[in-house]
């Protein structure tokens, strides 16, 4: 083979490599906000999962549940919900902050073309209750209970998304933008998802 041909051949490679590359970046860009709401579908439904399997007798996968979320959460018994006897795998706040994240990435599926990302004022107005509540039980200066911590997690997880989610589809909509434009360089439409 000559050094001609096995030149012309790396760069059909790496042309390929690139255009999967555009395509695999294209298709990201596309569906960002169902592959968010999956990945929170899973992280919100374990620790629910966690004690569910505990009390069905499947102890080492439920094991392996607490293990990993201890890793994001305290799991103090007095601060956590409990199903069919056994502690759900994070506390009452996260509990409230990362489902309100889930149901409010679900919601934004309906406004996300006419939703302005949430000022940063507002942003930390909302978030401020639960910093006091959590600020002030860290100290002793006093204790929180359950439906503080609910309230002030959902709070929290809303606002969070008000504030990054029309973000990030402004973000995805220049990247998917110039994925096409670099894919319709090369003659791929994406219309068909094949070459």
């Amino acid at each position: 083979m000559s050094t001609a041909t096995r030149g012309a051949e790396v760069s059909g490679a790496a042309r390929d490599m690139v255009i999967w590359a555009d395509r695999l970046i294209l298709g990201t860009s596309r569906h960002w906000l169902f592959v968010l709401n999956t990945l929170l579908f899973i992280f919100v439904t374990l620790p629910v999962l966690a004690p569910i399997l505990l009390a069905a007798g499947f102890n080492e996968p439920a094991n392996a549940i607490y293990a990993a979320y201890s890793l994001v959460c305290h799991q103090m018994p007095s601060r956590s919900y409990f199903i069919f006897g056994h502690q759900v795998a994070y506390c009452q706040r996260n509990f409230a902050i990362y489902t309100s994240i889930f149901l409010a990435g679900l919601g934004y599926i309906f406004v996300r073309d006419r939703l302005r990302p949430l000022p940063l004022w507002a942003y930390l107005l909302l978030i401020a209750p639960m910093a006091v509540d959590g600020t002030t039980q860290l100290f002793g200066w006093r204790l929180s209970n359950w439906w503080l911590r609910g309230i002030t997690g959902t709070l929290f997880g809303v606002a969070s998304v008000w504030l990054a989610f029309p973000y990030l589809e402004i973000g995805f909509r220049d990247i998917r933008e110039q994925a096409e434009r670099q894919l319709g360089k090369v003659g791929w439409g994406g219309s068909t998802g094949a070459d």
